[in-house]
């Protein structure tokens, strides 16, 4: 079976588990997924949610509980909309590539009241903070191409012209805020 795409967008996954057989499962989908980050500590998870807001964190139960405490709300809090899932006991198998289509179909389905994804959020608050499309491209861990038509794509739905439009119009929605 080739590449599962969700509009055209793979699903991005960061791997919070020490077990090897989680990525080594997932590597192998045949491009339907693609591993940004394989954090094997709490801590490494929570600052890749932060950095790269991937849409499906893979949690290893053993990596969810800190002193006692569940870590989901402070996963939760790095990143609120990644989808977070727990793989299936034993040997990951085809389920967990399931659940993480599953996971990524949910999260590109999820927009704001103005139409865009959470990746075209961020594609709109990484321009109007000053980066360039090959710095977002980066940033993103997408071709300069992806992101030149997210750009286009935003701008007709919005009804902008240009860069400084796109910048009010975030400014004006509160993407800048910290």
């Amino acid at each position: 079976m080739g590449p599962h795409y969700v509009r055209g967008v793979r699903a991005r996954v960061v791997i919070a588990s020490s077990r090897a057989g989680v990525a080594t499962e997932l590597a192998a989908a045949n491009g339907a997924v693609q591993i940004v980050a394989h954090a094997r500590t709490r801590a490494d998870a929570e600052a890749a949610l932060r950095a790269l807001r991937p849409s499906v964190l893979v949690l290893d139960p053993d990596l969810a509980h800190c002193e006692g405490l569940c870590a989901i709300p402070a996963f939760r809090r790095a990143s609120p909309h990644t989808a977070i899932i727990l793989p299936p006991a034993g040997e990951p198998g085809p389920r967990l590539l399931h659940a993480v289509r599953l996971a990524a179909q949910d999260f590109e389905r999820r927009r704001d009241g103005d139409g865009l994804t959470l990746r075209e959020r961020d594609v709109v608050r990484l321009i109007a903070l000053g980066h360039t499309n090959a710095e977002v491209a980066e940033r993103l861990s997408v071709s300069v191409r992806t992101i030149e038509t997210h750009r286009g794509r935003i701008q007709r739905r919005l009804g902008l012209a240009g860069r400084a439009q796109l910048v009010r119009w975030a400014l004006d929605h509160g993407l800048l805020d910290p």
